[in-house]
């Protein structure tokens, strides 16, 4: 088939030129059949053998964009003026009593110190020995008088535990709370503290892991300040990037420690931030890949089988796809070197686009087969008729996959690059592979369509091309409101450019993201800005805390509090009152296990004899609930004293250290700049005397307007800031900017190959139309259903292009064959089974990734098959429509005689 219009002698000549050569090269591939699949097996087998070896995924999502971004550019600054904030793996310890939670912390610190070749460096925030001795100089005056007043109410009791801290003090201390006379504020305290003993005694009976401390409840101040529900710790970890896992040691060696922490101290252990988060993403993906490429090929040959009906056919198909695919994938090994997320989709996308040629290729095949049963001249006429438009929809695919070349985002730039060749490969294994397996393992008459199912394919292709003449008016009725509509719709549509919502939210270290971000004290989306100097830093923070997006501004000055000295005079206040309690106790001759369970025994009685004050206040009601709680215990146990040691560990235990922790609380100095610690002035102060200043948002910013009215807001005021907000809303941006451009470059670029080509003007725009039509009701129907474009799912626009394409192509071209200007004789023909079975067969490929467990996969999974449904009703039923219309007024009668 010619590729040029006649009377164009030099396109003529280069034609049928090009022509001549597919015929010659399918036929000394047919005449070497054998040699050529030996040769194939043992240069494929070579390659592959060397892929295996060498192919690595490069796991840094740094490397996805253009390095020479703005945004990049600042994070790089950023991390290199400040080292130890990059390649943070954040430890969220929360669950059980506060003390064991801490100690939980300061544990698994210094086990990470004693392994630098895991971790360069560890920091716990507001929890180190800084912040044992000044923490009362962080609360403001109203909450430290709150919390004078709350510690002089329980002085009395807390002495008493002082004196003996065994269960034996402990239940005295309860028998003393029980008999005097609670304030309305204390009884509320008291009916939390023993709903608390009631769970840690019913969990001692039970053999579960310690409850919160009572001590949370009854001495906490109205804040909560004093025992945050989660402690930190941020490690920041070595990573290995040539590896598949670059985290896998530090991670590894968290969840193995972590595991034994957290049944040693009843706390629960988790891990989060852009590490954990990256790497739990990675098994996602190659989970998500492998599951989806198997499943996509399986699905094809299942398609393929039942459309040829022809296992050799199918075969030889198969085989030339497989072939390509590790051709393709021995070229990203010696050209490129690794995959990165975004071109390990490739194989995909290959099984999906590469078997049309073998489609095309194979129908037009057996069609010429049926004829007379040669297959010498079967396989020259296949390659004459269609070789020509294989090629030129291998260019225009190759075209709209190098328009991402240009761009930005080099995630999307490799991708491109690889699938561009990857269709040169695919054309050429199809060239080659194919007719040489055709040859090896060839068809035979029975093999191949019977008459009954030849004449059963043309009525229905009759049938099909009949209703779609007669109805063609009432189709572009129908399409004309519908595109205007489209038009309307797409300002309209939806963009989520938040990557974490691509994330499987299962995931341990996305879902303990997600729970940080609902607490502004605790969001990990904090934007930072680098200021030349502590002065420079503070102006900023200023005009920054104007915004009210912003919740709070941190710089290295807002650790230096205010209004020391009156805070120092209520520290020293409350020091008087609880030196009783301070003052080290004299030794107290521990009590025997069974004097113990006879204290506890004792407070039973004192129970039962207790009069109620409010039968139907929660005091009372939680009496009778520690009542039960202590009966069950005493019952279980039957007269052994067994279960002491582990419950005064539960319920005492700990007591002495928080005694010595709030002793170092009320002994504070004052606090200077030059008194901070050296470890919290390493983290906001640089060697270079450039200052940090940290952004907090007022809401949660996991939503997309949120997060972007917080960014922006900050910008006005510090054009260079950074940090995860200002990522995410960039590379979206940037992602979104790199989708258009390729977009816009690949219809210009396939528009012009086209016209150069086919040199009408006409026939050029009915190619483009199927792929026009297509990204338009493409935009109306996610708007429809609801369905946003994201930073995964967004490349399915600019790469149904080059099928898109490829079906214009098809059609068009068969329709110029033989001087027929009928759409009614290309709808009759192989050709649109071939477009049919293509699409049918890259919807399975494509759909398989709907299965895969990564929602950001799963998302371009689905709107591929939708935007693959849009192109065969654009390419079978609007394009021979409009074609059929345009024949008619052109004086060609759609007859179907």
């Amino acid at each position: 088939m010619l590729l040029v219009r006649p009377g164009g002698a030099v396109l003529d000549r280069i034609g049928q030129g090009y022509q001549a050569f597919l015929v010659r090269l399918v036929d000394q591939c047919r005449r070497a059949a054998k040699w050529v699949v030996i040769g194939v097996l043992a240069a494929t087998g070579l390659s592959t053998v060397y892929t295996v070896k060498n192919l690595t995924l490069d796991t840094d999502p740094g490397h996805l964009l253009d390095p020479d971004l703005p945004f990049m550019k600042l994070e790089r600054d950023f991390y290199n003026t400040f080292p130890q904030l990059d390649d943070l793996i954040l430890v969220v310890v929360d669950q059980g009593a506060a003390e064991r939670r801490r100690d939980a912390v300061h544990e698994l610190a210094a086990l990470l110190e004693r392994h630098p070749e895991l971790f360069e460096s560890v920091y716990q925030p507001q929890q180190d020995e800084f912040f044992d001795k000044y923490g009362l100089l962080y609360f403001n005056v109203e909450e430290l008088w709150r919390l004078d007043e709350r510690l002089a109410e329980w002085s009395p009791f807390l002495g008493t535990l002082a004196q003996d801290p065994s269960l034996r003090g402990f239940f005295a201390l309860l028998t003393l709370a029980l008999e005097g006379e609670p304030t309305a504020e204390q009884q509320k305290v008291l009916a939390d503290a023993f709903a608390l003993l009631s769970e840690a005694i019913e969990a001692q009976r039970l053999g579960a892991p310690p409850t919160s401390s009572w001590k949370q409840t009854m001495l906490e101040d109205v804040t909560g300040r004093n025992d945050p529900s989660r402690g930190f710790l941020l490690a920041k970890s070595r990573l290995d990037y040539s590896s598949l896992e670059a985290a896998e040691g530090p991670l590894d060696f968290l969840r193995r420690h972590g595991a034994g922490l957290e049944e040693r101290f009843g706390v629960r252990i988790r891990l989060t931030g852009p590490i954990p988060i990256e790497a739990e993403e990675r098994e996602t993906v190659a989970r998500g890949i492998g599951l989806a490429a198997g499943l996509s090929l399986l699905l094809v040959s299942f398609v393929l089988i039942a459309g040829f009906r022809s296992l050799r056919l199918v075969g030889a198909m198969l085989g030339a796809l497989v072939v390509g695919l590790l051709w393709t994938a021995f070229f990203v090994v010696t050209v490129i070197g690794s995959l990165n997320f975004i071109s390990a989709s490739v194989p995909v996308l290959f099984i999906g686009l590469g078997v049309d040629f073998g489609i095309q290729f194979g129908l037009r095949y057996r069609e010429e087969f049926d004829r007379d049963g040669d297959h010498e001249e079967a396989l020259r006429r296949a390659v004459a008729g269609v070789g020509g438009a294989l090629t030129l929809a291998a260019v225009a695919a190759a075209l709209s996959f190098f328009s991402f070349l240009p761009t930005s985002y080099r995630g999307f730039a490799e991708m491109g690059l690889i699938a561009g060749v990857g269709m040169f490969i695919a054309l050429l294994a199809n060239l080659t592979v194919f007719p040489a397996l055709l040859t090896v393992f060839p068809l035979s008459r029975s093999g191949t369509t019977s008459p009954a199912d030849m004449t059963e394919d043309r009525s229905r292709n009759h049938s099909f091309a009949g209703s779609i003449i007669r109805n063609r008016r009432v189709i572009l009725g129908v399409l004309v409101p519908v595109v205007v509509a489209a038009v309307v719709i797409v300002p309209r549509l939806r963009f989520d450019f938040n990557a974490l919502h691509l994330r499987d939210s299962s995931t341990e270290s996305v879902s303990t993201f997600q729970e940080l971000l609902e607490d502004p004290d605790t969001s990990p989306y904090v934007i930072q800005v680098l200021a030349e100097n502590l002065p420079a830093a503070e102006a900023l923070a200023d005009r920054i805390r104007t915004v009210p997006e912003v919740d709070r501004v941190l710089t290295l000055s807002s650790f230096v509090p205010g209004d020391q000295e009156e805070k120092l005079s209520i520290i020293d206040e409350m020091a008087l009152v609880l030196d009783p309690v301070l003052l080290p106790q004299p030794d107290v001759t521990p009590p025997g296990e069974d004097e113990e369970v006879r204290a506890m025994e004792e407070f039973r009685a004192a129970l039962g004899a207790h009069e109620p004050r409010n039968p139907r206040g929660d005091l009372d009601e939680n009496l009778k609930t520690l009542k039960q709680a202590i009966d069950d215990l005493l019952r279980d146990s039957r007269g052994s004293t067994g279960f002491v040691p582990d419950l005064r560990a539960r319920l005492v235990g700990d007591f002495p250290k928080w005694l010595e922790r709030l002793r170092g609380l009320l002994s504070p100095d004052e606090i200077m700049l030059e008194t901070l610690p050296e470890s919290l002035m390493r983290h906001y102060t640089a060697q270079d005397g450039r200052t940090r200043v940290e952004v907090f948002p007022a809401e949660n910013v996991e939503g997309n307007r949120a997060l972007r009215r917080f960014v922006t807001s900050v910008q006005q005021h510090a054009p260079g800031a950074i940090g995860s907000p200002v990522s995410i809303l960039e590379a979206g941006q940037t992602i979104i900017d790199a989708c258009a451009q390729a977009t816009v470059v690949a219809v210009m670029l396939s528009a012009l190959l086209l016209f150069v080509v086919l040199r009408r003007l006409g026939e050029t725009l009915f190619v483009l139309l199927p792929l026009v039509l297509t990204l338009l009701l493409t935009v109306a129907v996610c708007w429809a259903l609801g369905i946003p474009l994201n930073l995964a799912n967004v490349i399915a626009l600019p790469l149904v292009l080059g099928l898109g394409i490829a079906f214009g192509i098809y059609l068009i071209l068969r329709r110029r064959e033989a001087g027929s200007r009928s759409i009614v004789e290309v709808l009759r023909s192989s050709t649109s089974q071939a477009v049919l079975f293509s699409a049918l067969t890259t919807m399975a490929s494509f759909g398989a990734l709907g299965f895969s467990p990564h929602p950001g996969m799963a998302s371009l999974g689905i709107l591929l098959v939708v935007v693959l449904i849009l192109a065969l009703v654009c390419a079978l039923v609007i394009l021979p429509a409009l074609l059929a219309e345009w024949e008619q007024r052109r004086g060609f009668p759609p007859s179907l005689v």
